[in-house]
């Protein structure tokens, strides 16, 4: 099935020629996951390296059909493969001139600038991996080849996204939100200075202080409960600047209430509440070391399922908002994600999913994630802006 000696050269070579030939955005983070994930399945089966390598490797769902003939290509160069040159690029180009070349800045978005470190691996031998045979001397080449290799991610992956800074308007559309989502009268009664009942104990206890005389009735009433709110930001590559959005929104909600936890993933789940909180008083604060939360694949059904088994007993209960910040494009098991949609639609008082494409002109919600999440969505709406968050308060749906 491979064409090279041993699994790491295979694994480094092929990232290699999704990156240089086809533009994939591929570094060592994502070498690393590819790599965890080849742990976890069976190398002698094609469909599951296939499938395994797709959930990481490939972004965008161009990137999918791109990935799939350039995996049958690379793996198996004696069958039936659509020639080189007529693979499709993996992004439209656009910014083209007269001549119908790409634009500059269109170019230095899919390939390394002339003399940086991608030049200097090609002139060190760094450029096309030949056949090798397996042995301890290349196994070590191959090592050194994938820490060295060019990475336009390398330092977002490495470092994190900084958390913004709380603007007045999302501060005031985060206050509205809160204050309008009320989930009915609580069970328990409360004292307070005006209710619906006479507190008979507490009125004869403060006559003792009178000598007796009743001056000051005492009563109960029952407060509105107050909601919680848990926020699952998706940080893979194919959200892109949308999840910057979702991270103001996770600030400016941190700013107005205490009853929050954010959480980010990708291929894996990170809290990230302690570090929005200090942003939200005003600390410059990054979020670093979330490993595989952030700028990788997605896998949104394994993070919920995470999620549900580590934060799901005491995060999740019947007065409790979960809000996803997705755009639904998953390449795992639909039934996983379906399961644990339906644990988090049991649990909370309603589950509120926001699209960001969902502003996009023609879009619809197609994708095999969405499908599989739809039916246990009280809540499907996006915020981009401010006034998406204040329109949310005036639109989101609760169970009773």
């Amino acid at each position: 099935m491979y064409p090279f000696a041993g699994l790491p050269e295979n694994l480094v070579a092929f990232c290699d020629a999704l990156r240089r030939q086809h533009g994939f955005r591929i570094g060592p983070a994502e070498h690393r996951d590819a790599t965890r994930a080849l742990d976890v399945v069976d190398v002698a089966d094609e469909r599951a390296v296939r499938h395994a390598l797709r959930s990481i490797l490939a972004a965008t769902r161009d990137d999918v059909t791109i990935f799939d003939a350039a995996f049958t290509q690379f793996f198996f160069p004696g069958s039936i493969a659509p020639p080189q040159d007529q693979i499709p690029s993996t992004r439209e180009e656009s910014g083209t001139d007269a001549d119908g070349k790409r634009a500059d800045r269109e170019r230095a978005r899919h390939h390394p600038r002339p003399g940086s470190d991608a030049d200097d691996l090609s002139e060190s031998g760094g450029g096309p991996v030949t056949r090798i045979e397996s042995t301890d001397a290349t196994q070590e080449k191959a090592a050194v080849f994938a820490s060295s290799s060019y990475s336009p991610l390398e330092a977002d992956a490495a470092d994190g996204p900084e958390l913004p800074v709380v603007e007045p308007a999302w501060r005031e559309a985060a206050r509205s939100f809160v204050r309008r989502l009320q989930l009915g009268l609580s069970r328990r009664w409360r004292p307070a200075r005006q209710g619906r009942r006479f507190d008979f104990r507490r009125t004869l206890r403060a006559g003792l202080q009178t000598g007796g005389e009743v001056l000051s009735p005492r009563w109960r009433h029952r407060p509105r409960r107050m909601p919680r709110f848990v926020l699952l930001i998706d940080g893979s590559r194919s959200m892109g600047g949308h999840a910057v959005a979702a991270l103001q929104m996770a600030v400016a909600m941190a700013s107005v209430t205490l009853r929050i936890e954010v959480f980010t993933f990708s291929t894996g789940l990170q809290r990230v509440t302690d570090q929005v909180r200090r942003a939200s008083v005003g600390e410059r604060q990054r979020l670093d070391r979330l490993h595989h939360a952030w700028a990788g694949g997605t896998s949104i059904g394994t993070c919920l399922h995470d999620f549900l088994r580590r934060f799901g007993d005491r995060t999740v209960r019947r007065d409790t908002i979960v809000m996803i910040a997705s755009d639904g494009l998953d390449v795992g098991a639909p039934d996983l994600l379906r399961h644990a949609m339906s644990d988090l639609h049991r649990r909370a008082a309603g589950v509120v999913w926001l699209n960001p494409l969902l502003e996009t002109e023609g879009y619809e919600p197609t994708a095999a994630g969405m499908r599989a999440a739809r039916p246990y969505v009280t809540t499907f709406t996006s915020v981009n802006d401010a006034s998406g968050l204040t329109r949310l308060s005036r639109t989101v749906r609760l169970r009773a």
